[in-house]
């Protein structure tokens, strides 16, 4: 595994078990989190985004698959949303996550719905 992926896959693993402070230290202080309610840069903003809101349902993140070409690393994943109260399944959705990386530091995340758009951005 290189030191990329390794990096990403810390980047999901800290945002599942919500340490903040792990997830954070992987980020580049120049980061763009771009998420589906627009971009948040820095990692305040970041920290923000990871943070989870009490109650309801909450994500878990699976990673299916994951491939590095240079400094960027593309990554399907399934996100599980289940019912905090009794972990029971709400749904499932599936994404491309792209990694843009500096230094082995998470520099852009940015999700896809479209695997080919992903893909499309991952090779350009």
């Amino acid at each position: 595994m290189t030191p990329e992926e390794k990096t990403v896959r810390e980047f999901v693993s800290t945002f599942n078990r919500s340490e903040l402070d792990a997830f954070v230290a992987l980020l580049d202080p120049e980061v763009e989190i771009h998420g589906m309610r627009g971009t948040r840069k820095g990692r305040d903003e970041a920290r923000e985004w990871a943070t989870k809101t009490p109650g309801g349902v909450q994500q878990t993140v699976l990673i299916q698959s994951c491939e590095q070409a240079g400094d960027r690393v593309l990554m399907n994943v399934k996100r599980e949303w289940r019912w905090e109260e009794d972990n029971e399944l709400a749904y499932v959705d599936e994404l491309a996550w792209l990694f843009q990386l500096r230094e082995t530091k998470v520099l852009s995340w940015q999700p896809f719905e479209d695997n080919e758009k992903a893909r499309v951005a991952f090779t350009a």
